[in-house]
C-alpha cells in the first residue's frame, strides 16, 4: 500500500509514553481531522521535535500517511504556537483540556472538519484573553459550536415537539434524545408531535432541577427557561469576539449541566466525559459530580484523566 505525504497544521490532544523513547500523538489537524502518529525518539533528550509534541501546541506537522494502518509516523514538525496562558493557569488549563478530549472523544480518524479544527484553535485562544467571568460561557459556546460542527445543533430556540417559539420565563425541559427545548405543554403531554419519541413526563414538571428518571437519553433535564435562551444567545455569535461573550450568569450550575448531559449522550455508550469531573471538581459549581483530588501529585493532565500520559 502506498504511503502517502501530508503537511497539515495540526493540535495535540494527547500524548502517550510509546516503547522506552517515542510517543504515540492524537491530533487534530485543519487537512485531515484527527490523526494517531508515532513520534519516534521523540522522548530522547535531543529529539528533533523538541517541545512541539505539548498537550495544545498547534504545530506545522508532516506525516507519512497510509490507508491500511490506525497509526501514522510523524516526519517532522515545526512548532507554530503554544497557549502559555493556559499553562500557568489551573483552571484555564482545565477548560482547554477539557476541549481537546471533546474533540479526541466526538471525531473519528481522517475525517476531514476544519470547522472543528477552528473551534479548538478559537476556544485555546480564547481562554487567554476573556475575563474570569466570561471563561465558562466562552467553554460554552465552544461546546455549542463544536456540536454544530459535528452535525447535531441542539435546538434552542423553537419546541423540538411542536415547533412553537420556546417561552422566555418559567420552566422548560432540555432533552439530549430529541436535541433540545421542549415547551411545557409538549412536556406535560409526555410526547412529541408526530410521534418522534416519548418525552419527558408531566411528573417531572413538579420537582424543579431534577433528573427525569429516564435520564438524558429518553426524559431530559428540567431547567429555567432563562438557561437555554442564555445558550441560544451563544449559538447566535457566528465569529467569536472577546466582547460578545456575556458574563457567567447566576444559573451557570444548570447550563453546565445541560451541556454535559447533550455531549455525553452523543459520546456513545462510555459517555463519561472525565475531564469535565476535573472542571467540576475546580469550579465555581463545586460538587456537581465526584471530586478528583487537586491535591495529588500527578499532572494536571493526569488528574483529568486525559492528555499528557509520559
Amino acid at each position: 500500500m502506498p504511503r502517502q505525504i501530508a503537511k497539515t497544521r495540526a493540535i495535540v490532544l494527547r500524548t502517550r509514553r510509546m516503547g522506552e523513547t517515542s510517543k504515540l500523538v492524537t491530533f487534530f489537524t485543519e487537512e485531515f481531522g484527527r490523526l494517531k502518529v508515532v513520534a519516534k525518539g521523540s522522548r530522547k533528550p535531543k529529539s528533533k521535535f523538541g517541545a512541539a509534541l505539548e498537550l495544545m501546541t498547534e504545530l506545522q506537522a508532516v506525516c507519512y500517511l497510509r490507508d491500511d494502518r490506525e497509526l501514522q509516523t510523524l516526519s517532522d514538525c515545526d512548532l507554530l504556537r503554544t497557549f502559555p496562558s493556559l499553562l500557568g493557569d489551573l483552571q484555564l488549563m482545565s477548560y482547554g483540556s477539557a476541549a481537546c478530549e471533546m474533540i479526541d472523544r466526538l471525531t473519528i480518524d481522517q475525517e476531514p472538519n476544519k470547522r472543528i479544527y477552528a473551534c479548538l484553535k478559537g476556544v485555546l485562544r480564547g481562554l487567554g484573553e476573556v475575563t474570569s467571568q466570561q471563561v465558562e460561557p466562552l467553554f460554552w459556546y465552544f461546546q455549542v459550536r463544536l456540536a454544530e460542527a459535528l452535525g447535531y445543533r441542539p435546538e434552542l430556540t423553537e419546541c423540538v415537539g411542536c415547533r412553537q417559539s420556546l417561552d422566555t420565563r418559567g420552566l422548560l425541559s432540555f432533552t439530549a434524545a430529541l436535541g433540545g427545548g421542549l415547551c411545557r405543554s409538549c412536556s406535560q403531554r409526555g410526547g412529541v408531535v408526530g410521534g418522534v419519541a416519548e418525552g419527558p413526563g408531566a411528573a417531572a414538571l413538579e420537582v424543579e432541577g431534577g433528573y427525569h428518571s429516564k435520564g438524558w437519553a429518553e426524559g431530559g433535564y428540567l431547567v429555567a427557561a432563562e438557561s437555554i435562551h442564555f445558550l441560544a444567545r451563544l449559538q447566535s455569535l457566528e465569529v467569536y469576539r472577546k466582547e460578545a461573550i456575556p458574563a457567567r450568569p447566576n444559573r451557570g450550575g444548570e447550563i453546565r449541566r445541560m451541556l454535559r448531559g447533550f455531549l455525553e449522550y452523543h459520546c456513545g455508550q462510555d459517555g463519561r466525559l472525565k475531564s469535565l469531573d476535573f472542571l467540576d471538581s475546580t469550579g465555581p459549581y463545586r460538587g456537581v459530580t465526584p471530586a478528583l483530588d487537586p491535591a495529588s501529585e500527578s499532572s494536571v493532565s493526569d488528574q483529568l484523566g486525559f492528555g499528557h500520559t509520559g
